[in-house]
């Protein structure tokens, strides 16, 4: 067992232990991995009027094809609707910044456009951003 995850292990103890949370709790926590992943995260708007087509292109053109790269672990899409505009945004993980670049290309902080996002998109942001997946306690 490499040290973080020991160190973690007997933090989740420690915490069982403190009665902040229960031992069966602790058990379930997953403890952090010796190869975490990278989270890339893209964020982008729509006119109202444009929200639910964009919605399936952006799924269709973008999601699905994410999904199925070599090196990518799973996509989530979120969508937020006002009466003025469709937010959107991707969080895609990886297994590395290696494999974010066989996707994106050696600028893989730059956004990478799809090809209508001319026709729906306000305000296009040019960056995304990326985190190392530190912790995970995404229940099932």
């Amino acid at each position: 067992m490499d040290q973080t995850r020991r160190e973690m292990t007997g933090l989740l103890a420690g915490l069982a232990a403190a009665g902040l949370v229960s031992e069966a709790m602790a058990a379930q926590m997953p403890v952090l991995t010796e190869h975490p992943m990278v989270a890339r995260i893209w964020h982008g708007r729509t006119p109202a009027a444009k929200a639910d087509e964009y919605r399936q292109y952006l799924y269709e053109a973008g999601v699905k094809k994410i999904a199925a790269l070599p090196g990518n672990r799973g996509v989530q899409m979120m969508v937020s609707k006002t009466a003025d505009e469709g937010e959107f945004m991707v969080i895609s993980y990886w297994d590395s910044i290696d494999a974010i670049k066989g996707y994106a290309g050696e600028q893989y902080t730059h956004v990478h456009d799809l090809p209508r996002d001319q026709e729906f998109l306000i305000d296009k942001e040019t960056l995304v951003r990326h985190f190392a997946l530190d912790v995970n306690l995404w229940q099932s």
